[in-house]
């Protein structure tokens, strides 16, 4: 990678004034000097309006944009920036309003992709806070490769950490372009099917980049609360919702996937219709997998139950 290139930073904001002027102060103390910074604001009735202004006009230097989101939730958000126009073609990083990152955390993801050749889309790990910024914990590592037949039913691409090179993001924004009036439960999980569905390579950094604010209105978040909030999603066939706006989205981008992938998700939808009990030597047979044994056997779980 001859050249450094310029990074395109997209963080969607709702109601985090008591997180974000923490966060973008972060990312101005960036290591890695050659980005932009691009919010989009999905409807705060607090002061992060307020917040970003003031930290636009006291950071002349930078350039940061503002944007008025469409207001039907985090992902469509998301995605309404990352297939705005203007970023054709462009290195583009993902930001949480909650979150803080760490210094190195662009010029390692950067150096990290540019080791590596074909094109590669980059995640990591995080050091979990609590609301008041103390480190509570770790993500796990990953010891299972990051394939198709994880994302059906896992998603590990945690997208408060992605970066991705150009060859990427004009991939997702073609899809996503096509995609957009759908109901999508994840950007990131759509991401990961996306991006594994025609076979590009996903970087997952052992080194933690980000640290990642566990609280109360976390969508998901990583803590023992928020487990049997999981738990919660599962039995009430949240999750199941989930995988058929998934594989809605997948039939939506068919045309893109490899050969191998789209048989793998055939039979994962044969699957589905019937919803009966099939065991973990199974799922893995067909190539149906998370990225623990516990998590195989819960998927078991869930196949017995009718949850998935």
């Amino acid at each position: 990678m001859p050249l450094l290139p310029h990074i395109h930073i997209l963080l969607c904001t709702k109601d985090g004034e008591a997180w974000i002027f923490e966060q973008l102060n972060s990312i101005l103390n960036q290591t890695y000097r050659k980005w932009s910074l691009w919010i989009s604001d999905d409807g705060s009735s607090d002061a992060t309006l307020r917040i970003v202004s003031d930290v636009i006009s006291d950071n002349p230097e930078r350039y940061i944009r503002l944007f008025h989101g469409p207001q039907k939730g985090c992902a469509r958000n998301f995605l309404s920036l990352l297939i705005r126009p203007e970023l054709a073609g462009s290195w583009i990083a993902f930001a949480d309003q909650d979150d803080i990152w760490m210094p190195h955390k662009l010029h390692r993801a950067i150096e990290m992709i540019g080791r590596g050749t074909g094109a590669q889309i980059y995640a990591g790990r995080c050091v979990y806070i609590n609301s008041i910024g103390k480190p509570v914990g770790v993500s796990p590592l990953h010891h299972r490769s990051h394939d198709f037949g994880n994302a059906l039913v896992q998603n590990v691409l945690r997208g408060n950490t992605l970066v991705m090179p150009p060859a990427i993001s004009c991939y997702l924004q073609t899809v996503f372009a096509l995609t957009r009036e759908l109901d999508l439960p994840f950007h990131d999980w759509c991401i990961y099917l996306a991006v594994t569905g025609v076979g590009f390579v996903i970087i997952h950094d052992e080194k933690p980049g980000v640290f990642y604010r566990q609280h109360s209105t976390n969508v998901l978040g990583a803590s023992r609360s928020n487990v049997v909030r999981r738990a919660k999603l599962i039995y009430r066939r949240h999750y199941s919702d989930w995988i058929d706006r998934n594989v809605n989205f997948l039939g939506h981008i068919s045309p893109f996937l490899d050969e191998s992938n789209l048989t793998l998700l055939d039979k994962f939808v044969e699957f589905r219709k019937r919803r009966g009990p099939l065991s973990s030597s199974a799922l893995r047979r067909l190539g149906i997998y998370r990225q623990t044994r516990t998590g195989d056997y819960i998927l078991q779980a869930m196949s017995w139950c009718g949850r998935i």
